[in-house]
Order: structure tokens, then C-alpha cells, then sequence
């Protein structure tokens, strides 16, 4: 363990995050990682990637998916193992970029979280509306909304508690999925005996029928599933055993990685991929097919409880993320207040009334809108994982400069390959993402808001000085 008053850049970056209580267990914060981001990520938006890239398309698409994660969580996982601050990111980036970076990064993440809220409670709503269709869309918004507030007003160490075994109660019905799958490939469970094997992975045109270059054209609703994994880090600075987040970080990434390619294997296996939309759940199409008659209602179970877990850790790190700018004196001071238990009120009422305004747009052509908001979060990600490696790779720098050696690092990755491979993905990834048509819309509105942001960033720092001097010692 390394003594952080000895680096200067470690001690500024750290106390910024005092106020918040250290009560979230080891067991909870994985528990949240992993429960957050399995989502409608992977049981919605993986019918599209299917649709799109066909089985061997989709299981590429998967593992590059995992691959670039791990890239980027690694070096994140670095930085939040130095420094476990609430609001990490936002952070790291004032420190080790520029305090103009560390304001834009903090409204993008917040702005992508608020839309990644919004995408969850629509989609619970919605599978509300097919169990009770007499039900208003409107009126389970509403209801998942002031759900989702309720908990999260409540301690940190009941958030913890909730979601811990809620995301149980999501990773156990998969692991049922997985188990009930392999019964299907392998001894034909309700399909007669008939074992259903591999055909459909050659079956309708080929592993690859649409071709190889299809990857393409899927690389952001396959990254989409992934999104959520770097905010394993925003739960740092409330971890009781602050000494437990490699282990936080480990799991996660071993959880997350292992359950989607086993999940898409699965899937690909089971479903033609000519069968497979964004229409619904592929998952729910699995069980139509073999005739099981709960099917239905046993899936929009598992994607009501996906989409309200998700949808809880988001409204749990966007509070972290205003929480964090007010702190930094980048949004409102008012915003940075905390009540007796440590709850930053005020900042969850703002990220929740952002969501809710964000909902009008979901009823616009649904299918339309989702995919947009999709690729607009994976937008979102590209930009905000390329700094993660960058901080990185300036801190294990400053970490050397300031007199620490490698090995006082309770968590490092293999430097500077590491950074380099994550910066190099990520443009890869978006020159890829740029020549689909669909994809290029989104980042036609991300690039501009990015550049207003910062430009707006730095004329802030610039103005305020004692910002420039409260984050970083130039």
C-alpha cells in the first residue's frame, strides 16, 4: 500500500472526494458493477447485433468487445486502486489531462448516464405494458422512476444491499438460461429429445452471411452491452475495504467477459440469425420456438429485473458524477451538499428530472430512437474510455516522476503497452463506427456537443483560476 501523502498528485486527487461515507462492501460493489451493466444491452440490442452480423459476426463482435474492455478497464482499474475517489473519472481527468477535460468529461459521462437511465426504465415500462397492456406506458414510468429514486435516497449500504440481491436474482436466472440452453444444444430439452446442436451456426448462409466486414456495423450495440463497466470505479471512494478493489475490478471484468460470450455462443446456437430483430428479446424468440409456454413471461421477468437493476446502479453513479463537478466547482456548489447519511440529495433529484425530460423522446419511433440512443451511449463511451488510457498512461508517468516505484502499486497493468492498445482500439473503433451510415449519425451530434462542452470548459478554467489551481498544479 502505498502512502498517497507522498505523491502530490495522488493527495490532490484524493481529497476531492471528501464527504462520503465508506459503508459499500467488497461484495456489494462487485455485485453492482456486474448487476448494472448486464442490461438490455445484451438482452435486447444482442437480437440487432445477431440480425446484423449473423452468429460468427456477433461472436466476434462480443469478444473484440471484451478485449477493448479489458484494455480500459485495466488501466482504469489502476487509477481507482491509487486513488478510490467517488466521481474517479472526472478526477483523473482534471489531474492528469487538464481541468477543461475534467469538466467535459464529467458532463459527458453524466449526460450519457441520464440517457442510459432513460433507456432502462422505458424498457421496464414497456415490458409492463406487454404483462398488463390496460396499463399506461406513462403510468410504470412514473412508478420505476420514483422506485428508483426511493432506493437510492436511502443509505449507501442500503443501495449496496438492493442491488446486491437483485443483481443475484439476474445472474441466477442467466446462469438457468445458460443451463436450459445447453439442454437444447446438447439433449434436445423441449424440442422433442431432438438435440439442436450448431446447424445455426452454418445453417442459414454461413458463419459469416452477411460477411465479414457486418462486424462493422455492430461494433457500437456490442459495445453498448459493455457500457457501464468503468464505472466499477465511481463506487471507490464509498469502499469499506479500500485495500479490495483489485479484487473489485478482477471479478468484475471475469463475470461480465464470461457471462456475454457464454451468452452469445448460446444464443447463436440456438437462434437463426434471420430469426432475430430488435423487435424483443431474442432470448424470449429461444423459448417461443421449442414451444415452452411461460417463455415469455419467464423472460420479461429477467429483462424487467435487468433494466431496473441497470437502471438503479446509473441513477447511483450520474448522482456520483454531478456530486463530483459541484465538488470540483464545475456545476453549482449547491449540488455538492450531502445529508446526515451521506447522500448527495439535491444532485440525485437533478440526474432524475434530466432522465425523465430524456423519456418524451422514447415514444418517437421507438426502434428508431433506441438504436440511436445506443450508439449515441456507445459515442459516448468511445470518447470517455480514450481518456481513461490516456490518464493512465500520464499518471504511471507523474507516479515515476514524483519518486514511486512500479511495484508500490497495489494494482498495474503491463505499461505502456496497455494505454497504448486501449488509445489505438478506440480510434480504431470509431473509424470503423464512421463508415456506417446509421453509426455516423450519432457521433454527427456527439462530436459537436463535445467540442461546445469543452470549449465551454475551457473558457470556464480560464475565467476561474482558482479552478485551474484547486485541480491541478501546473
Amino acid at each position: 500500500m502505498i502512502d498517497r501523502n507522498k505523491f502530490p498528485s495522488i493527495k490532490r486527487v484524493m481529497d476531492t472526494s471528501q464527504g462520503l461515507k465508506r459503508e459499500m462492501k467488497t461484495r456489494d460493489a462487485i455485485m453492482v458493477a456486474v448487476g448494472g451493466t448486464l442490461g438490455t444491452g445484451i438482452f435486447l440490442s444482442s437480437g440487432d447485433v445477431l440480425a446484423k452480423a449473423g452468429p460468427g459476426g456477433a461472436i466476434i463482435a462480443y469478444l473484440l468487445g471484451g478485449f477493448i474492455i479489458w484494455l480500459m478497464t485495466a488501466c482504469l482499474g489502476e487509477l481507482a486502486s491509487a486513488m478510490p475517489v467517488a466521481g474517479s473519472m472526472q478526477a483523473y481527468c482534471t489531474e492528469f489531462i487538464n481541468p477543461a477535460m475534467g469538466i467535459t468529461i464529467g458532463w459527458v459521462n453524466w449526460i450519457g448516464g441520464a440517457i442510459t437511465i432513460t433507456t432502462q426504465i422505458v424498457a421496464a415500462a414497456i415490458i409492463m405494458k406487454n404483462i398488463f397492456p390496460n396499463v399506461s406506458t406513462y403510468v410504470w414510468i412514473l412508478a420505476f422512476s420514483a422506485l428508483l429514486f426511493a432506493v437510492n435516497f436511502f443509505r449507501v449500504s442500503a443501495f449496496g444491499d438492493i442491488s446486491f440481491y437483485f443483481s443475484s436474482i439476474k445472474i441466477v436466472a442467466l446462469g438457468v438460461f445458460v443451463l436450459i440452453g445447453l439442454g437444447m444444444i446438447f439433449f434436445g430439452l423441449g424440442h422433442g429429445g431432438q438435440a439442436i446442436g450448431f446447424k445455426n451456426y452454418t445453417a442459414h448462409g454461413g458463419f459469416f452471411p452477411l460477411g465479414i466486414g457486418a462486424v462493422g456495423s455492430v461494433i457500437l450495440s456490442s459495445f453498448y452491452a459493455f457500457g457501464g463497466t468503468e464505472m466499477v470505479a465511481v463506487s471507490g471512494g464509498e469502499l469499506k475495504k479500500e485495500e479490495d478493489m483489485p479484487k473489485v475490478i478482477n471479478w468484475t471484468l471475469i463475470l461480465l467477459v464470461g457471462a456475454y460470450i457464454v451468452l452469445v455462443l448460446i444464443l447463436s446456437a440456438l437462434l437463426p440469425w434471420n430469426q432475430a430483430d430488435l423487435q424483443g428479446s431474442p432470448f424470449a424468440y429461444v423459448f417461443r420456438n421449442v414451444g415452452m409456454p411461460s417463455a415469455e413471461l419467464i423472460v420479461n421477468i429477467i429483462v424487467l429485473t435487468s433494466a431496473l437493476t441497470s437502471g438503479n446502479y446509473f441513477v447511483y453513479a450520474c448522482t456520483r458524477y454531478l456530486w463530483s463537478l459541484a465538488k470540483f466547482d464545475q456545476a453549482p456548489k449547491v449540488l455538492s451538499k450531502v445529508n446526515k447519511k451521506g447522500i448527495p440529495v439535491l444532485a440525485l433529484c437533478v440526474s432524475m428530472a434530466f432522465a425523465l425530460i430524456g423519456i418524451v423522446s422514447e415514444f418517437v419511433a421507438e426502434d428508431t430512437v433506441y438504436r440511436f440512443l445506443i450508439y449515441f451511449i456507445g459515442g459516448v463511451n468511445i470518447f470517455v474510455y480514450t481518456l481513461i488510457c490516456i490518464c493512465q498512461w500520464n499518471f504511471r508517468k507523474r507516479f515515476r516522476k514524483e519518486g514511486g516505484k512500479d511495484q508500490d502499486l497495489n494494482y498495474k497493468v503491463p505499461y505502456p503497452i496497455t494505454p497504448i492498445l486501449g488509445i489505438l482500439a478506440f480510434l480504431a473503433m470509431l473509424v470503423v463506427s464512421l463508415m456506417d451510415p446509421e453509426e455516423r449519425v450519432s457521433f454527427l451530434v456527439c462530436v459537436p456537443l463535445y467540442i461546445v462542452i469543452y470549449i465551454g470548459s475551457y473558457i470556464y478554467t480560464k475565467k476561474h483560476k482558482d479552478a485551474r489551481s484547486l485541480n491541478i498544479d501546473l
